[in-house]
């Protein structure tokens, strides 16, 4: 009984959610588009910190392709790039008080908070373009060529480019992908760390679904194991710092201090 009425609720939109990668080129309106940003703008949100720039002429989608490299965004409906926007806040903070936290050394709890925002908007945003019919893929490049986006479309200080939000018609029904275990997450009265027979367990599961599904060759053309792959992924290397070091240094010269 429980089960059924979670599959009739918008439980069972959350529980069916895919990342898809694979879209069928189809327009959409500037209704259908306005609609799933207005609702993402219903999520929890105290300083609305955020702004989304909706990438339409051939031009900047082809120079998206080009920095991010995902085929995905050449198939989409609507390219999405979502921002913290400290820039926004700045404006509206000095209508109230000249004695605003944004002239401080540091706000980290406000950027923090900004941040958690951005994500409750973008789920929101995902959540209504599934209701609407459409799929969906994030892209974490708007964080990582933030100064390459910031170039492109010539963003004034403190708005720092988070992610791409992709939207489009389903050209592909994944199956679900691999979740840690409820006990590694929800914790009562306290907390438990997960142990190392804990993080084995889960890759072994990870390891199966995604080789079933042909995952890693398919998305990430690797041929090599999912424990192989988080490996390369997780490894600070030389590149990643150097690319941690600029990233951090364009946030900070960019008016976000943490």
């Amino acid at each position: 009984m429980l089960k059924r009425r979670v599959e009739q609720s918008v439980l069972g939109l959350l529980a069916s959610r895919r990342s898809i990668r694979k879209f069928r080129k189809s327009p959409i309106s500037e209704e259908i588009l306005h609609l799933i940003v207005e609702t993402g703008q219903s999520a929890p949100c105290y300083f609305q910190a955020y702004s989304v720039i909706w990438l339409k002429s051939e031009q900047l989608i082809e120079s998206a392709f080009e920095t991010c490299g995902t085929e995905a965004i050449k198939q989409a409906s609507a390219v999405l790039l979502v921002c913290v926007d400290f820039n926004k806040l700045e404006t509206f903070a000095e209508t109230v008080t000249s004695e605003h936290f944004l002239n401080l050394d540091a706000y980290p709890a406000e950027v923090l908070l900004s941040v958690l925002e951005v994500g409750l908007m973008v789920e929101n945003m995902v959540i209504a373009s599934e209701a609407l019919g459409y799929g969906t893929l994030l892209l974490d490049c708007g964080i990582y060529e933030c100064e390459r986006f910031t170039e492109l479309l010539k963003l004034p200080n403190g708005v720092i480019p988070l992610t791409i939000l992709l939207i489009g018609e389903k050209d592909e029904n994944p199956p679900p992908r691999p979740r840690w275990p409820l006990e590694t997450v929800l914790h009562v009265d306290g907390y438990r760390p997960i142990t190392s027979k804990d993080a084995e367990k889960y890759l072994e599961t990870a390891e199966k679904l995604l080789a079933r599904e042909g995952y890693l060759l398919k998305y990430a053309n690797f041929k090599g194991s999912y424990s192989e792959y988080l490996a390369e992924r997780f490894n600070a290397n030389k590149e990643l710092r150097q690319s941690y070091n600029a990233l951090s240094s364009f946030i900070r010269k960019h008016g976000v201090k943490v």
